[in-house]
């Protein structure tokens, strides 16, 4: 059953960022793991940081920050606090783009809602708070 619960919820959420991809490819073929690291940059802008929020290896952060750097959705700073870290920020055209990616996600989002209730989805919610509980 526990594997039956994870893979649902994995069949989900990889549906749901593919969707959303479909949109995203045009906006300078921007990925979804990389939509997610604009949304996390903006309140975690340390590599370190925003690769443990994601639970993803520091290395394969570090890649996406170049491509997004490269592609003129970031830009590197030296943080203001100590000089010998880097900063990222979302530059106007992340920003744009990081509202259309989220506007994508959850119009994929609203769509699958749709087949639920109210009822059903406060009872979701309830649920899944449940299950975020240490």
């Amino acid at each position: 059953m526990v594997f039956e619960v994870l893979g649902r919820i994995w069949r989900l959420q990889r549906a749901l960022r593919e969707e959303a991809e479909r949109g995203l490819g045009e906006l300078g073929g921007l990925g979804g793991l990389e939509a997610w690291l604009l949304r996390v940059l903006k309140h975690h802008p340390h590599p370190s940081e925003a690769a443990r929020r994601m639970g993803l290896p520091l290395p394969t952060v570090s890649h996406m920050l170049r491509r997004l750097e490269g592609a003129g959705f970031v830009a590197r700073a030296l943080d203001e606090k100590d000089l010998r870290r880097f900063a990222f920020r979302l530059t106007p055209k992340g920003e744009e783009a990081l509202a259309q990616a989220e506007a994508l996600m959850e119009e994929a989002l609203r769509k699958r809602l749709s087949r639920l209730s109210p009822e059903e989805v406060q009872a979701l919610l309830r649920l899944l708070e449940k299950l975020e509980e240490p």
